[in-house]
């Protein structure tokens, strides 16, 4: 299995990947929860036991290559992300990805659950995605590049 690029191999540009890595990444659960890169998320573990599941992955359609897009081709490429999870039944959260110094608008998102980090970073790049949030059963998100 080819692996992610390591942060100084990647084509994408080190601020966007210091971007990525700042972001707060917010679950709109009932109880609303924000995942940050490279700490343990109790909230998700306790969603994985709710999902009988040990892996999830936060995911956009939005600004495919880091690109700014219109909105309305965003939320067009989000839906079929969207219709992608359901017709593959696998359950999922709305979210967001959040710029904290508030220079890049919000991305909507998705929190899968149950989807492998081969799966999930095929669905990233079928979207043209630089990369995507992944956890394990340990709870902890990474950033994983795909180019």
């Amino acid at each position: 299995m080819p692996h992610a690029p390591l942060f100084s191999e990647s084509a994408i540009p080190t601020a966007t990947i210091k971007a990525y890595l700042a972001a707060n990444y917010m679950v709109f659960a009932a109880e609303p929860f924000t995942l940050k890169i490279g700490h343990a998320s109790p909230e998700l573990a306790r969603w994985f036991k709710l999902k009988r599941t040990d892996s999830a992955a936060f995911i956009t359609a939005w600004n495919p290559l880091g690109e700014p897009t219109p909105d309305a081709e965003n939320h067009a490429a989000q839906k079929k992300l969207l219709a992608r999870i359901k017709a593959e039944g696998l359950p999922y959260l709305d979210g967001e990805g959040r710029d904290p110094s508030g220079q890049w608008q919000g991305e909507s998102s998705l929190l899968v659950f149950g989807v492998s980090l081969e799966a999930a970073r095929k669905l990233a790049s079928e979207f043209r995605q630089n990369g995507l949030v992944y956890a394990g059963s340990d709870a902890t998100p990474r950033l994983i590049l795909l180019r």
